[in-house]
């Protein structure tokens, strides 16, 4: 069993016993997880914490970030929670792990004295962030007060007010201008029958509040006093006519942890609270909703109000605020005809008769910002929950709403979800039907519903037979209908469709069929044949209608269930010519972006020639190196599986081009499976095009990718096709470079150095200086091998003259790497170190993180030799952090190193 505690001290156990957190950053690093635990936090987050904002080397912060968690996961073993995911890392915690979560679960059941008891004392004090403790810690300790006073509430609703006297004086002197407190003291001692102190009480707290913020007390504290004065029972008898106008509570409600956080929140303000839960359709807004509604009803005992105001409805006709209201005057016992007929003169009776009442106003379904306003309540006490397939960004900025979003349900709640319904005997029967179902739901929680409701009707049927219905993309809304508008998922999806602007549902039906997960504005642009600011437009009003999500800044995808309603409507509407020409623009918007960045990261490549870009298309301007590896990154799924589509319906050299101009990147960023697929799907793109430079061109990227995979024959004979190709082709350049790489497939053996010759020669005959640097580092490299450590030193020292014309960071990089270790077995050891460290600095500029890893390899050996031991075993660490973060095998290697060492 694992246990992880923050309410207090930082605490981890593993049945029972206790395991060592690291000091400094492992401890601060893990702190932050797990005050966030089941949330993405991203790494640029990370970062500002476990550097209070100030990293000391901003260029390394992210690399030392990954080498901290590496350590962590180390250190924390069995009790490892911490996953990578995109833009960060999340702490998955087990279910009832987290101390955390207990007090949040009993908080938002109203079991206050249950939840205040998990707390051991301040949160994290041995944790040094200050950005961290003002940013997350202090909001916590905020809320927890604002369950004290809940509890202090129900102990004086109970009558218990004599044993909670002394408490609240002690709350008071350490919390002198919390007005409830005072209120709930002068309260106590009133129902205490000690009047007199009662009113001295409230005397102290009003001087007080003058002396320090010039202000009167509020009307929670003028309230009390008021009932001191007046010997009003201590207990309000029961006001007649309360509403109770909640839905019934759902049936079954899984997860949502961090939304009914969010809105716990809301609870212990002293505004009118307002959160504004927002989504796509079938997210389960409403759902929410009314289950945390129920939760938080007995807060609330001047009633809970509710009304569908249809803003997506079927009907296309949302409720008007007039009748709204007009609804909710009734529910207040106002008589309709006391009730005027202008909406202002309405809400003005409203707010009046929910000034200094607790009321919850529940305001489902709403359409935007406007059709909400002359629904809220202009006092204190009360708490509004709106749901809306809009943002309300209107209601956030003007009424200071709380945005609560909702997403797709995380495999684990999906499944729970599903079970659920289907129930866990027959559910435990089918494990991997589950998992198809699950799948093909994408998450959304009213898809698993209608699902879970159909195999409940055919209680005998096999749920395989299910989930191979929901397995086609084309047919898949067909067999989530269910006859009713209400739920069939296609029919959900239609109401927020049809409020789309021309353009906006134009650009919607182009990305059904695109075949990445995710894309930019300006791919967009260039999809739709945009303006990249009309695209950008285009996509916030999709955002804002939930028909798109933007998941991380900028970049914008489609469940797969939205889709495959996007594609029913593109196939529909649009003729196939405009699906290819659409289809084409993607593409040569991928392949001129990437030969831009391809360019930025390896000026010296021989230049690709592409097609000119189809008219309509945005390439993207990437001119630094460290935008092409930003653009990479970002890019790179979306780049992967629009060169699969180039591959399999280009009819031209689009088909292998974006390989091509991806393979510095592939080769630098350990991507080498992902590398070799791509080639493979290019190169019989190009076989079937009869292009034999796309098929030369192709099976040298096989060999380069095969070669780094330690595949050697699988690498050598893509190699020699190449290069027989190329010397066909008279392209004696590229077949120098394929001598080269076919020297890596013989390294270590006497095959190596006559092809590295070889290639030199050439290069020199071709006058070409960049080929002569990498024969030269690659012939260095194997008299390195071979124990010709003087030659090594000569051939490396002159592949780095030239490249210091030059601006290949790898290759500079790689000659300096190997100057080193032939300065190192020469036992020149300050001279290798000197290279060794120059060359880490290359490659960690270039962002070639294998590469780099093996450097701090080298240089963990290097200094092992100088005889500093602890300087050795940290760049073994720092090696390893990055061989297991590219899930290399070669991390196993440092770790036995490691254990030598130790």
């Amino acid at each position: 069993m694992i246990e992880f505690a923050i309410l207090g001290p930082l605490r981890v156990r593993v049945d029972g016993r206790g395991v060592p957190v690291p000091a400094g950053l492992g401890r601060t690093l893990l702190a932050a997880l797990l005050l966030r635990a089941g949330e993405v936090v991203p790494s640029d987050r990370l970062v500002d914490w476990l550097w209070d904002g100030e990293p000391p080397n901003p260029e390394r912060a992210r690399a030392t970030l990954q080498m901290a968690v590496a350590r962590l996961r180390r250190a924390l073993g069995a009790a490892n929670v911490i996953r990578t995911a995109t833009g960060g890392y999340v702490a998955e915690v087990p279910p009832g792990s987290l101390d955390l979560h207990r007090y949040r679960a009993s908080a938002g059941q109203c079991r206050y004295a249950e939840a205040l008891a998990v707390w051991r004392g301040d949160p994290l004090p041995d944790v040094r962030s200050d950005l961290l403790h003002r940013e997350e810690v202090v909001p916590l300790l905020e809320h927890r007060l604002g369950v004290l006073e809940q509890r202090l509430d129900a102990d004086l609703a109970a009558g218990r007010a004599p044993e909670v006297v002394e408490e609240l004086r002690v709350l008071t002197r350490r919390h002198p201008l919390r007005e409830r407190f005072w209120a709930q003291l002068v309260l106590a001692l009133y129902r205490s029958e000690r009047q007199a102190e009662a009113l001295a009480a409230y005397r102290e707290v009003r001087s007080l509040l003058a002396e320090e913020l010039g202000v009167e007390p509020g009307p929670a504290l003028r309230e009390a006093h008021q009932r001191v004065l007046t010997d009003e029972p201590a207990v309000p008898p029961h006001r007649a006519g309360v509403p109770r106008q909640l839905p019934v509570r759902p049936r079954i409600f899984v997860g949502r942890h961090r939304a009914l956080r969010e809105l716990d929140a809301a609870v212990s303000g002293s505004t009118v609270g307002i959160s504004a839960i927002n989504g796509p359709a079938g997210i389960g807004k409403t759902a929410l909703a009314v289950h945390w509604a129920h939760e938080v009803a007995p807060r609330f005992p001047d009633g809970q109000l509710y009304v569908n105001l249809r803003g997506y409805d079927p009907s296309g006709r949302p409720m008007s605020p007039t009748d709204a209201l007009r609804g909710f005057l009734e529910a207040l016992d106002v008589p309709p005809s006391r009730i005027p007929p202008a909406v202002q003169a309405q809400a003005s009776l409203y707010r009046s008769l929910l000034a200094d009442r607790k009321v919850l106003v529940v305001l489902d379904n709403a359409r935007d910002a406007d059709q909400v306003r002359p629904l809220l309540p202009g006092t204190p006490g009360c708490l509004v929950l709106v749901t809306s397939r809009d943002r309300l960004t209107g209601l956030v900025v003007r009424e200071g709403a709380r945005p609560v979003r909702l997403d797709l349900l995380d495999r684990d709640e999906a499944v729970a979800l599903l079970e659920a319904g289907v129930g866990r005997a027959r559910s435990a029967v089918e494990p991997e039907a589950v998992d198809r179902l699950v799948a093909r739901c994408s998450g959304l929680p009213l898809a698993l519903a209608v699902v879970a409701a159909r195999t409940a009707a055919e209680p005998s049927a096999p749920l395989r037979a299910f989930a191979d219905e929901l397995a086609a993309d084309h047919t898949r809304l067909d067999a989530l209908d269910t006859g009713d508008r209400l739920t069939s998922v296609r029919d959900v999806f239609s109401w927020s469709y049809r409020y789309l602007g021309d353009t906006a549902a134009r650009l919607f039906r182009l990305l059904g069929p695109h075949p990445g997960p995710d894309l930019s504005a300006a791919a967009a642009a260039s999809l739709a044949a945009l303006p990249v600011t009309e695209a950008r437009r285009a996509l916030v009003e999709l955002t804002r209608a939930h028909l798109v999500a933007e998941h991380v800044p900028g970049r914008y995808a489609l469940h797969d269930l939205l889709r495959a309603y996007a594609a029913d409507l593109v196939a529909d509407q649009h003729p196939a010519a405009d699906l290819r020409e659409a289809g084409t623009r993607l593409v040569d918007h991928f392949l001129h972006t990437a030969e831009q960045a391809d360019k930025a990261l390896y000026p010296e490549r021989k230049p690709v020639d592409p097609p000119p870009p189809r008219p309509g298309v945005r390439p993207e301007r990437v001119e630094s190196h460290a935008a092409a590896l930003d653009w990479y990154r970002a890019e790179f799924r979306t780049l992967l599986a629009v060169a699969g589509h180039a591959a399999e319906h280009a009819s031209d050299a689009r088909a292998w081009l974006i390989p091509e101009c991806t393979a510095t990147y592939f080769h630098s960023s350990g991507h080498w499976p992902e590398w070799l697929e791509a080639c493979r799907k290019a190169l019989r793109a190009a076989e079937r095009l009869g292009d034999v430079r796309g098929q030369a061109g192709m099976h040298r990227g096989l060999g380069r990718a095969a070669t780094l995979l330690h595949r050697w024959t699988e690498a050598g004979e893509h190699l020699d096709t190449a290069r027989r190709l190329f010397h066909d082709l008279g392209d004696r350049v590229s077949e120098g470079y394929v001598l080269v790489n076919l020297s890596g497939v013989h390294q270590a053996s006497a095959e190596a150095l006559p092809l590295q010759l070889d290639a030199l020669e050439l290069f020199r005959e071709l006058g070409h200086a960049h080929g002569q640097a990498r024969a030269l580092t690659s012939s260095s490299w194997s008299y390195h091998l071979l124990g010709r450590h003087e030659e090594a030193v000569r051939h490396a020292a002159d592949a780095i003259e030239r490249y210091e014309e030059l601006t290949d960071l790898p290759g500079h990089a790689a000659a300096l790497g190997t100057l080193g270790l032939a300065y190192r077995e020469l036992g020149r050891l300050d001279d290798a170190l000197t290279m060794i460290r120059k060359s880490l600095d290359l490659f960690a500029r270039s962002g070639d993180r294998y590469y780099e890893a093996g450097v701090w390899r080298d240089l963990g050996e290097t200094h092992r030799r100088a005889g500093d031991r602890e300087a050795a075993r940290a760049a073994l660490r720092n090696a390893l952090a990055i061989f297991e973060d590219l899930r290399h095998p070669a991390a196993d290697d440092v770790r036995r190193e490691l254990g030598e060492q130790a």
